[in-house]
């Protein structure tokens, strides 16, 4: 399943990403110790929308202040 995939299916219910649902995105985005150019710009523009309860907002947007992760693209 790619962060896209992952996004719709967390959005289904209720709208939201819960700050469950982001612990599992993020697990899914950290799998190979890397965010790939494609995550990082799924992600942006995710958090734009801003579909996130606080806490899960907050849980993801650290990851595209982290330094020591790589991007690839």
């Amino acid at each position: 399943m790619n962060l896209n995939e992952a996004l719709k299916q967390a959005l289904s219910d209720d709208d939201k990403v819960s700050k469950f649902e982001a612990k599992v995105l993020r697990e899914l985005i950290l799998s190979d110790n890397r965010i790939s150019e494609e995550e990082r710009t799924t992600l942006e523009k995710a958090l734009q929308a801003n579909k996130f309860d606080k806490e899960a907002f907050d849980l993801l947007s650290e990851l595209l202040m982290r330094n020591d992760l790589n991007t690839v693209k």
